[in-house]
C-alpha cells in the first residue's frame, strides 16, 4: 500500500561530484556502490549537520533532540533522472601483512562511482507530528548537508519544501510496502540500511551512533537492512559502465 497521509519535508540537492556508497556486504576490495543514499546515512548526515548549524554550547544538546525526532522516521529518496555507474579498478595503499618496507603496500581494488544528471536528488523525511518549529530546524539542518555517501561525494543544497499527503511516484519504497504499480515498474532493488528498532528503543541510542559515545551498532539489531525498490531501469551496460534511467508513472 502507499504511504499513509502525512506531512513530508523534502530537500533537493544537485550533484557536484561522483557518488559512491559501498553496499553493506561489499568487501573492502570489491566496493560495489549503491545508487542512492540510505536512510541511515541521511540521518547521520542530519546529526553531523547539528555541529555546524549550532554553536558549540548547544550543538550536542541539539543533536540529542534531533536524534529523538528522526530516529524512527521513514526516509524516501527520488534519485536524479539519469545515473551512470562507472566500473573501475584503482590502486590504493593497504596494510601490509609483512611490513618489511613499511606498514603499507600498494594493491588493486574494485570501485564503482555513480554520475548523476537530469534533475535534482530529493530526500523526503516523514514529518508528521513535528511542530512547525521542529520542521524549520530540520529544514535548516538539510541546508547544512553538503556531502552524502563516501567522503568527497559533494552535493549542492537547492532548497526544501513541505508536502501534504502521499509522496508522488518516483521515490524509493521498501518492497514489503510497495504498490503493485511500483513493483511492476521499478527495475532495481538494493538493500538499504536504517536505524533498527533496537536502536530507536535504546536509552543510549545517541551514544551508540556517536563516534565518541559508548556502545555499539550491530548489523541486524541496531542497524537493519531493508530490500528497497528503486525507480531505476537499466538502459545500457558494458564491462565499463551501467546506465540507468528513472522510470516515470505509466501513461503520465
Amino acid at each position: 500500500m502507499e504511504s499513509s497521509t502525512s506531512r513530508w519535508l523534502i530537500a533537493a540537492y544537485r550533484p557536484v561530484t561522483l557518488f559512491s556508497l559501498r553496499m553493506t556486504h561489499a568487501t573492502s576490495k570489491g566496493g560495489k556502490t549503491l545508487v542512492v543514499p540510505t536512510p541511515y546515512s541521511v540521518k547521520m548526515a542530519l546529526l553531523d549537520a547539528c555541529f555546524r548549524c549550532f554553536g558549540s554550547a548547544e550543538a550536542l544538546d541539539s543533536a540529542h533532540k534531533v536524534f529523538d525526532w528522526i530516529k524512527g522516521r521513514e526516509i524516501q529518496v527520488r534519485p536524479p533522472k539519469h545515473c551512470v555507474v562507472n566500473n573501475t579498478f584503482i590502486k590504493v595503499l593497504d596494510w601490509s601483512r609483512e611490513p618489511v618496507d613499511g606498514p603499507f603496500k600498494s594493491t588493486i581494488v574494485y570501485r564503482e562511482f555513480a554520475f548523476f544528471s537530469g534533475d535534482d536528488l530529493l530526500l523526503a523525511i516523514d514529518a508528521a507530528g513535528l511542530s512547525e518549529e521542529d520542521q524549520s530546524v530540520l529544514a535548516q539542518l538539510f541546508a547544512h548537508i553538503n556531502t552524502l555517501g563516501k567522503r568527497g561525494g559533494f552535493w549542492q543544497f537547492i532548497g526544501s519544501e513541505r508536502v501534504e499527503g502521499t509522496l508522488p511516484f518516483g521515490f524509493t519504497v521498501p518492497r514489503p510496502t510497495a504498490t503493485f504499480e511500483q513493483i511492476a515498474n521499478y527495475g532495481l532493488t538494493q538493500a538499504l540500511d536504517d536505524f533498527g528498532e533496537a536502536l530507536c528503543a535504546a536509552s543510549n541510542g545517541f551514544e551508540r551512533v556517536s563516534t565518541y559515545g559508548s556502545g555499539t551498532v550491530r548489523l541486524g539489531e541496531q542497524r537493519v537492512l531493508t530490500a528497497t525498490a528503486i525507480p531505476y531501469r537499466r538502459r545500457t551496460a558494458s564491462r565499463h559502465f551501467t546506465r540507468y534511467e528513472r522510470v516515470e508513472r505509466p501513461n503520465s
